[in-house]
């Protein structure tokens, strides 16, 4: 249950314990509550229930179906009488007692349906302001940008093209100064930049910026929720979650553009002996460096993530394909064989502080090289057989990478 504004029905919703009650301060906060809830099959989704004024009455509908983009099942409802409007799902009588509102609010009882009749009693045909269920919604959830989205939006409603130009955020350099007229962007007591337009007057810029201030909140919780559940937390490396979606994605793109993407499977020689005499910090304190020197050697688009407790997956992937050694574009096809190699070396080398003098010289890793197509044509083959490589590894006395046939291919390996 989502209430938006003052509805005057909280303090009786709370005495109802079946009712997991949230409370938003305008649209976009319902919108990110919303966004934030999962609602398994057999549970009945949110009810979300708007206090009068909340949302102007054109722009209900809108609303609702910004709602219903992220949940198809929620239910929208206006509180008070003579809120019916067009994408209400019913409203909440003034009087409606308790037993009665939980009924209502369950679906038990038949919500008093929506009339699209009612007249329009707030409209100001005058003046036009931006939908919530406009672009940048949609942005949102197809994962572009919502700054982009909002602009165009408020580009549309003012007339002019709008511009945003951000704080400048202390120990960077200096934002270029805004030529036009503006208005200041907050969010809260947070400054957030600097919105204007072409012949656009500051004040009606600034009816706008709560708006865009909303947006630009939202983007950035959802950016914060979207890397945390694809980030390990310990390592900062990409999680399971993410190496299953991201290395899919990579073979279905390599496919369509006859290219080829390797996999190296590795972990770390022994480590629970390192866990046992060093104590867990120190083996926490491996992997985060290690994934620190991966960091310093892959190409911008490999990827580095931890896919088990100490067991790790690089994928080598370029887009564009492998280019010649010797120019500004990204390294060759051997790249991988080197950046494999270097990485072995370095956490030879690497002093780890936790291990003391023992640091340098005693830790390896094992790992296995896999190649898309020829050593596997889909994901799953793909980890089947860099796993079974890197086995070959341990079995060979550690501190080994195995390549497979199609890595030796691409990395320029002698098959004889």
């Amino acid at each position: 249950m989502v209430l938006v504004g003052r509805t005057g029905l909280e303090s009786v919703l709370r005495m109802d314990r079946g009712l997991e009650l949230a409370r938003a301060r305008g649209p976009l906060d319902a919108i990110a509550e919303l966004a934030e809830m999962t609602f398994p099959d057999d549970l009945r989704p949110a009810t979300v229930i708007l206090a009068a004024d909340t949302v102007p009455t054109q722009q209900i509908a809108s609303f609702a179906n910004a709602l219903r983009a992220i949940e198809p099942r929620v239910r929208v409802m206006g509180a008070g009488t003579g809120r019916s409007a067009a994408g209400l799902d019913g409203v909440v009588p003034e009087s409606i007692s308790a037993p009665a509102l939980g009924r209502l609010v369950r679906g038990i009882a038949e919500p008093v349906v929506a009339s699209a009749t009612v007249p329009d009693r707030t409209s100001d045909t005058s003046t036009s302001k931006p939908t919530v269920a406009a672009g940048p919604l949609e942005a949102m959830l197809a994962g572009q940008d919502v700054l982009a989205a909002a602009l165009a939006e408020l580009s549309r409603v003012v007339g002019s093209p709008c511009t945003f130009a951000p704080a400048r955020v202390a120990g960077t350099n200096p934002q270029p100064a805004v030529p036009l007229a503006g208005t200041t962007v907050r969010r809260g007591s947070r400054v957030l930049g600097t919105l204007s337009a072409k012949g656009v007057s500051p004040a009606v810029l600034e009816e706008h910026a709560p708006w865009l201030a909303g947006w630009i909140a939202l983007s950035a919780q959802q950016d914060q929720l979207r890397r945390a559940a694809f980030t390990d937390e310990l390592t900062g490396a990409w999680n399971r979650r993410y190496f299953t979606r991201y290395l899919a994605a990579a073979l279905a793109h390599a496919r369509d553009a006859r290219n080829n993407v390797s996999l190296m499977v590795f972990d770390v020689d022994n480590f629970k002996t390192y866990n046992d005499r060093f104590g867990h910090a120190a083996g926490d304190e491996i992997l985060a460096e290690m994934v620190k020197l991966l960091g310093s050697v892959i190409r911008p688009t490999d990827r580095v993530c931890r896919i088990g407790g100490d067991e790790f997956a690089v994928i080598f992937h370029d887009p564009e394909g492998p280019r010649k050694p010797g120019t500004t574009a990204p390294l060759g096809p051997n790249s991988i064989a080197q950046i494999a190699s270097r990485f072995q070396k370095q956490v030879c080398e690497h002093r780890f502080p936790r291990l003391m003098d023992q640091a340098p010289g005693t830790l390896t890793i094992s790992a296995g090289l896999a190649t898309f197509p020829w050593d596997g044509a889909t994901p799953e083959q793909l980890l089947e057989r860099a796993d079974a490589l890197a086995l070959q590894s341990k079995r060979q006395g550690k501190n080994v990478i195995t390549f497979g046939p199609g890595a030796m291919r691409v990395c320029d390996i002698d098959l004889a």
